[in-house]
């Protein structure tokens, strides 16, 4: 049996993450054209549970369930529960983009975006990451993560000074 998804229309498959993250999320949705896309929706989750499964979204599509990376921000000793939660989080991105095969990976601001790009990689999904509206100054760290690895195939930033200081990211003025 192939794992190959017959294409009708192409599938995007959106990571989500609660708070501002999922009102830029939402918003940037409503611009793709009702009826051309088939979508999906994967979420951080901690002990099973987050908000983002429930929050509305502007077009249908299942929703699932991706270990949550915690933040990325720098911790004393930090590093081995984030590991431990980078590989469970690759694994989960790695099963359920084989079996979704998705055509694109959109993320806005969100840490799930890493293993969720490196399994789109590894299956040949395109990933696009929109850089939040609020980096002004300096990308976030998962922003300078995606851009120094090269994951994204897009890199969208929403401020021209992030531009002119990180070549080969797009600035397209506010995207969202």
């Amino acid at each position: 049996m192939s794992t190959t998804r017959k294409k009708r229309k192409p599938l995007v498959l959106v990571t989500l993450f609660g708070g501002g993250w999922h009102r830029e999320a939402a918003l940037l949705l409503e611009k793709f054209p009702a009826g051309e896309f088939e979508f999906a929706y994967a979420y951080g989750h901690c002990s099973g549970v987050h908000g983002a499964a429930r929050l509305p979204m502007p077009h249908p599509g299942a929703c699932y369930p991706i270990h949550y990376l915690g933040p990325t921000r720098r911790r004393v000793f930090g590093f081995v529960p984030d590991g431990l939660r980078l590989l469970l989080s690759l694994w989960e991105a790695c099963v359920l983009v084989r079996r979704l095969r998705p055509d694109v990976i959109l993320a806005v601001g969100t840490a799930t975006a890493i293993p969720l790009f490196i399994a789109g990689r590894v299956f040949g999904a395109s990933c696009v990451f929109v850089e939040s509206l609020t980096r002004v100054r300096q990308m976030s760290r998962t922003g300078r993560i995606l851009y120094r690895l090269r994951l994204a195939d897009r890199l969208y930033v929403q401020w021209s000074d992030l531009q002119r200081r990180f070549d080969g990211t797009i600035y397209a003025g506010s995207v969202i």
